[in-house]
C-alpha cells in the first residue's frame, strides 16, 4: 500500500518581529484510490460517515459530486492542458471528532510508474477567513517559485513571493515554504516527518497520540497571532476589506 502515515514536526519562524514556535504533528498522506482500504484499517476511521476520524468528500477540493481523484485530474488539466495520469496522494489532515482546518493540503499527482512526482496541487486556507486558492506546480522535487495570491495571515501583506522546497514522500517527507518580501525571507514554515506503514496500530496512534489534533491546529493559530499582537506585529487589511473601503468612499462622493 502507497498510503501511510507521516509523523513529525511542524516549524514556524518570522524574521521580524522575531517569532518562532514547533508543533508535533501527523497527518495521513492518502493515495486517493486506496481510500476504502487505508481508512478499513482501523474501526475509528471512517469515509463520510461519523467517527473519531472522518474522511469527508466535502471537505476538499471541487464539487463533492465528483471523486476527489478526479477532481484533481480535471483541475490540473485545465491549468496545465496535461492530465495527470499516475495515481495521486493527498496530504492533509482529515475531519477528527467532528472538526477541521487544513491550512495548506498537498496533493502529489504522480508519474505513470508512482515513484516521481509530477505535478504539485496546492490548496491553502487562510484564517479567520477560511478562504480557499489552488496553487497548481508544474513539477515535483526541488526548489519553486510562485506570486502569493491569498491573503493568508493578517499579518502579511500580499505582495510576496513563495519559495517551495520538498522532497519526494518516502521514508521521509521534507518540506520547506518560505514567504519573500523583495528578496528576503520573512516567514519559513518547515515539515519535518518520518513515514509509518498504513496499519491499524499506525492509526490508532495518531488518534491517542495526537489528540484533538485538528481542534488544536485551529486553536494554535490564534494562540499564536496572539503572542504576534503583544509582540507588535503590523496588521494588514484583506484587499477586499480595503477595496470596500475605496468603493464606500467613492459612494460617498
Amino acid at each position: 500500500m502507497n498510503s501511510a502515515v507521516y509523523e513529525g514536526t511542524l516549524l514556524h519562524s518570522r524574521r521580524s518581529p522575531r517569532h518562532a514556535f514547533a508543533f508535533p504533528i501527523a497527518m495521513p498522506l492518502l493515495q486517493l484510490d486506496e481510500l476504502d482500504k487505508a481508512l478499513a484499517r482501523h474501526p475509528l476511521w471512517s469515509i463520510d460517515r461519523t467517527n473519531a476520524v472522518t474522511f469527508r468528500r466535502a471537505d476538499f477540493l471541487g464539487d463533492r459530486a465528483v471523486p476527489l481523484d478526479t477532481a484533481v485530474r480535471d483541475l490540473v488539466e485545465s491549468r496545465l492542458r496535461r492530465r495527470p495520469e499516475g495515481p495521486i496522494r493527498m496530504l492533509a489532515h482529515l475531519r477528527t471528532w467532528g472538526w477541521l482546518f487544513n491550512p495548506i493540503t498537498i496533493y502529489f499527482c504522480m508519474d505513470d510508474t508512482g515513484r516521481h512526482i509530477q505535478t504539485l496541487v496546492l490548496d491553502v486556507a487562510n484564517t479567520p477567513w477560511h478562504e480557499h486558492h489552488v496553487y497548481v506546480i508544474d513539477g515535483g522535487e526541488g526548489e519553486h517559485r510562485f506570486p502569493k495570491e491569498l491573503h493568508v495571515s493578517p499579518f502579511f501583506g500580499s505582495d510576496h513571493v513563495y519559495q517551495l522546497r520538498l522532497s519526494e514522500p518516502g521514508k521521509d517527507l521534507h518540506l520547506h515554504l518560505a514567504s519573500l518580501k523583495d528578496e528576503t525571507v520573512v516567514f519559513e514554515a518547515t515539515l519535518e516527518l518520518r513515514r509509518r506503514e498504513m496499519s491499524r496500530a499506525a492509526l490508532g496512534r495518531v488518534i491517542w497520540r495526537y489528540p484533538l489534533l485538528t481542534l488544536r491546529v485551529s486553536a494554535g493559530i490564534y494562540w499564536q497571532a496572539l503572542r504576534l499582537r503583544i509582540k507588535g506585529a503590523p496588521v494588514f487589511r484583506h484587499p477586499a476589506d480595503n477595496r470596500r473601503n475605496i468603493a464606500a468612499r467613492m459612494v460617498e462622493r
